[in-house]
Order: C-alpha cells, then structure tokens, then sequence
C-alpha cells in the first residue's frame, strides 16, 4: 500500500478526522459522491469501534494497485487488542460497504484491512499519490482541533525520529506551543521544554523541587497523580487525561490534554516516559457551552409547556374564582353557624313553618359550603403540585375501600377487584379519582337494589385501561360530554345530592397523568367507566 495520511483514533473528534479525511482521500481519487460517502462511512465505523474500546489505535489510508493495474482505496485500521470480534455492530455493517474486508489478529494487535474500488482507474497514480500526500500534509486545518491533531502528530513523527539527538530534540519541543517533559522510571521529571516556563512560569528545576502541585489544579492533583501511578505500575502504553494548567501571566487555569507515553528503549537522560499537555481549553468551553445551549432549549419548552397548562388553568379558574374566594367562605359560615344556633336555642319561639323554613336555609347554607369545598378541591388538583412515582393501582383501591367503609357497609354495596397494574402516577390524586368514581357508582344506584362495582385492569399499547363497572340507573349516552364538565347534574338535588364537580375533578386527573377517562351506558342498565393512564411518563414532573 502507498501510504498517504494517518490519523491517531483516540477521541470523537478523531473519529470526525477520519471520516473527513476518507471522504476527502475518495473525492481526489474521482469516486462519485455515494462511493466517498460510503468509503468513509466504513472507516468510520470501524474507527469508532477502535475510540470507544481500544487502545493505541490508528488509521493508514492510502492507495494500492494490483498485478492486473486495478487500483484500490485502502484504510488500514490498527489497535493493540488482539480479541477484536467481527460481530461489533460497526465493524459487521463496514464488512458490507466495501469490496475486500480484512481482520487479522497476533499478539501485537488487529489490524482490519478496508478496499473499495476505483472504478475509473486514475492515470499516473504514482504522481498522483504524491501530489495527494502533499496535499494532505499542507492542508489548512479546517478548525483548532485540527490544527492541534496535526501539530501532535507531527511532534511525535519527528520526536520519534529525532530522540536520538538531543540537541535537535530540544530545539523541536522549545519551538512548540505546548509543555513537553519526560519521566523517569519513579514519575520525576528529568525534562521539561521551555514552553513550561514561558506557560506556567516554571523552570525545570523549580518544578523539580515544588512538585506538580504548583502548577496543576488543586481539583485535578488527584486524576494527575492517578495517572502518574498508572502508567508507572503498569504495561499501559499511553495515558490520556484531562487537567487544568496554571497560565503564570494571567493567574488562570486552563483546560489541558495530558498524555503519557512509555519509551520502548532506555535514553541518555534516563527517561522512561515522554508526555505532553496540549491546550484544549477552547474546546472546553464549546463543549459546555453547547451543554449550556441544550438546557436553554430544553427550559425553553418546559417553560411553553409551563404557560401553555398555566392558561388553560387559569380559563378554569376564572369559572369559580369569583365564587371559591374568602369573601364568600365567611358568609356561608356565619350563615351556618347561626341557623344552627338559633334552631337550637330558640326553636321553641317559633311555629312550625318558621322551624321548616329554618330547615332549608340550614340546609342550603351546607349546600353551598360543599360547593365551596369541591371548588376548591378542584382548584387544588394542578399540575404544577403534582409528583409522579411507581404506584400499585391496586393499593390505591384497597386504601379507597377502606375509607369508604361506612357507606359500602350502609348502602350492601358489593365491590370486587381483579389484578391491577402499577403505574408512574401521584398516589394523593389517584386515591381521589378511584374515590370519587367508586362513590358516583354508590351514588347512582337502582333503588332498592345493592350496588355491584367491579374494577378490572389491562395493559395496552404501553398503557393501563382501568374499568369501573357498575349495576346502577346509568345514563344516555348523549350525555357523556356534559357529566364531566363543571357544574353539570343530570338529575336534581332533590334526587340525588352532590355539587357536579366530582367527575370533572376526575377528568382533570386523568389528563395531568397524561391519560383519558370517558364512560359508556344505557339508562336502566348500568355504567361503564374507562380510566386510561401511561405506564411510564415520559414528561416527569418534579
């Protein structure tokens, strides 16, 4: 293979390097644009394969020309694992891209072989290949990451080729705009490039006897020293970690990408690990500022959804609030309390039309004080109040049962409950709605007849449709609308008591868990209530 570029895959930005620098390899070879597309596609996916788990992994590209003159795209993709398997996903999905795959295993490692075809062979392919690898090496880096791959490659090319000269080597690393140093066997530094004391304001041996301590953050000392321990106490080759460096001039720490490297053959100076800490605080920052960029985004749709639930609520608010307010509370309890007081202690001072009338105003007064309080309990049921954690559904009707002994005892009523799921809902709201359903049934039964409810369960479609059956007088169905609106009797207070909020305080339920309620009947034979509520909420409300 002629060899053209070569790319280190240690991160997602190699990953985005080599993909782009594939592409661009297929464009100079005259490949259509769904061949470039698919020849990088290929490395990439093998290279991100390399990133996520590997180690010391690498990208060849270049070009091959056959016995018969067929010319070929090659990406030569090596890493230090020798147990790479063809069933990752990314390297099973490259194998159908192109036209010959390669995997071979030793002890050193895998490398994985990659051809695609030049379908129209390129004339004068030695001088092209030239030209190209000119290209590639004089390339204008397309950002600053770029521009940093480029200048660490090209520091370890020629630090690998010049280590046996120290002058050259130190001329190499004083001319860099990056702190570079080597170890001995124990972690000590035994060199450092003059970009430390131009950066951090330390020379060699002030660094020497201080201790990294002086220059490294005082948060990341602890990821430095781990990492000092780790490439001294064992075989790793390289170690990469991220630490913040003191800019003497400034007094401000910045973002740094240090890398350890362990020498393969002893040197003069003693050193047994070479590294260097590469300026990346302005990646840093893009990164976290798109993190900062994607919670707006996300608080800016919480916060329409916020408004959006806020004017629905308050278009309901503005139906009672003039009735649920304190001015009227007050009067409905003095009215209360002193139609009590005066039957009890002046009944005897008036006739009996005047105790009847009496009556009726008491009467009228608890009325309206059960208005009040179902106005409010409406009100109260609002989304913002509203927690969602794993509950049994089951629970919730025992616990029900168990609060309206009394009336089930009074009216015989039969209640009988199947197995029901657990759901992410607000238990306080579900023992409500379960309460109020279980007691409109009681209410609306045949006279003379024990009210039988069954409340059954089912999962469907990621959701839990509960059902409330009951043997009572039902309802036309030309009705369903209005029963679960404010206000809306179907029958007068002289039959049945109640104010009409209690399956509109339902409905509303229903719909802050995500869900639905509705009814079907036939008057004479009963009602059929269906709840319908989400397994899991996917809109968490916290």
């Amino acid at each position: 293979m002629k060899q053209i570029a070569r790319i280190t895959l240690q991160n997602e930005m190699d990953l985005v390097l080599a993909h782009r620098r594939s592409m661009k390899l297929a464009e100079l070879a005259g490949l259509s644009l769904s061949a470039q597309t698919t020849f990088a596609t290929a490395v990439a996916e093998v290279a991100r394969n390399i990133i996520e788990d590997g180690e010391n992994g690498s990208l060849l590209l270049g070009v091959r020309v056959t016995a018969q003159q067929a010319q070929y795209l090659v990406a030569t993709i090596l890493d230090s694992r020798p147990d790479l398997s063809l069933q990752k996903q990314g390297i099973y999905y490259a194998r159908k891209l192109v036209n010959l795959f390669n995997l071979t295993t030793s002890g050193e490692g895998t490398s994985i072989e990659m051809q695609l075809l030049i379908v129209n062979p390129v004339k004068e392919i030695e001088r092209k290949v030239d030209e190209w690898r000119a290209s590639f090496e004089s390339n204008v880096s397309a950002s600053p990451y770029e521009e940093i791959k480029q200048q660490n490659e090209q520091l370890q090319n020629l630090t690998v080729r010049l280590k046996a000269s120290e002058l050259q080597y130190r001329t190499l690393t004083d001319s860099l705009p990056l702190v570079i140093f080597s170890l001995d066997a124990q972690g000590k530094i035994v060199f450092a490039n003059r970009w430390l004391d131009n950066y951090a304001g330390q020379s060699l041996q002030t660094l020497k006897d201080a201790g990294w301590a002086t220059i490294i953050h005082a948060d990341d000392l602890a990821v430095f020293n781990e990492m000092l321990n780790r490439i001294k106490g064992s075989h790793t080759n390289t170690i990469k970690r991220e630490c913040r460096l003191l800019h003497a001039q400034t007094g401000t720490y910045f973002w740094h990408l240090v890398v350890i490297c362990r020498f393969e053959e002893d040197t003069p100076d003693g050193a047994s690990f070479i590294g260097y800490m590469v300026d990346i605080h302005t990646q840093k920052e893009f990164e976290e500022l798109k993190l900062v960029k994607d919670k707006l985004q996300r608080n800016e749709l919480e916060l329409h959804n916020i408004i959006h639930h806020l004017n629905i609520s308050n278009k309901e608010l503005e139906q009672f609030a003039y009735i649920a307010s304190h001015d009227l509370q007050e009067p409905v309890r003095k009215m209360i309390f002193y139609s009590d007081y005066f039957k009890q202690h002046y009944a005897h001072a008036i006739d009996e039309a005047g105790l009847v009338f009496l009556d009726k105003m008491l009467a009228a007064s608890l009325r309206m004080r059960s208005l009040i309080m179902d106005l409010l309990s409406f009100s109260d049921v609002r989304k913002e109040s509203v927690s969602f954690a794993k509950v049994d559904l089951n629970k919730v009707a025992l616990d029900v049962l168990q609060d309206m002994e009394l009336i089930i005892n009074e009216k015989e009523a039969i209640v009988s409950i199947d197995q029901l799921p657990v759901v992410e809902g607000n238990y306080q709201q579900l023992v409500q709605l379960f309460g109020n359903i279980i007691s409109n049934s009681i209410k609306y039964a045949k006279p003379g007849v024990a009210p039988l409810i069954r409340i059954s369960g089912a999962d469907g479609n990621g959701d839990a449709v509960i059902s409330f059956i009951d043997n009572g007088i039902g309802f036309d169905q030309t009705y369903l609308t209005k029963i679960f609106s404010l206000f809306q009797r179907l029958h007068t207070k002289e039959e049945y008591s109640g104010t009409g909020l209690g399956l509109a305080i339902c409905k509303k339920i229903a719909e802050l868990h995500n869900g639905s309620i509705t009814a079907a009947s036939t008057p004479g034979h009963g009602a059929i209530f269906k709840l319908t509520l989400p397994l899991i909420q996917l809109n968490k409300i916290s």
